[in-house]
């Protein structure tokens, strides 16, 4: 099965900092929850294996864009795929486009999870307190996150 959605829940939204990073545009963006756990990591959001509902856009891109979308992504995410390492590892989850976890309004994409679960110990989980379609869910910018407006800030 090919895989040609990415689930982003930072700064590669449409709206922040890495937005315009991407190398093809996409054939859709949605918003979506996944589940687990999303920290304040300073500048940028990470996310963990978890129970909570985590809010963010589903990227649908012309499968032919993909290898060179994945490229870009994974030089931004430090992902190293030979290796499988870096601070951030690609993976792939099952999203929602309706929080009540049925299949029939679910997808599989490719996100970023952190790597090392240790360096989270000192991050601030972000909480699920946002209601969307009447669930609550954790999303990154919150109300207390330091959102960069240059790379050189991050």
């Amino acid at each position: 099965m090919m895989v040609n959605s990415l689930f982003v829940y930072g700064t590669l939204k449409q709206h922040q900092l890495r937005g315009r990073s991407w190398p093809h545009p996409p054939l859709a963006i949605e918003t979506v929850v996944t589940r687990g756990e999303l920290y304040d990591l300073g500048s940028y959001p990470g996310i963990a294996a978890g129970s909570d509902w985590v809010l963010g856009e589903l990227w649908t891109l012309h499968p032919l864009h993909m290898p060179a979308t994945l490229q870009t992504l994974d030089s931004i995410e430090g992902y190293d795929p030979r290796t499988n390492s870096g601070p951030y590892l690609r993976r792939t989850i099952e999203v929602h486009h309706t929080p009540d976890n049925q299949s029939a309004n679910s997808c599989t994409a490719y996100t970023y999870f952190v790597a090392s679960p240790s360096i989270l110990h000192a991050a601030r989980r972000i909480a699920a307190t946002l209601d969307w379609k009447g669930t609550h869910v954790a999303a990154w910018p919150d109300s207390l996150a330091r959102v960069p407006s240059r790379i050189e800030d991050e």
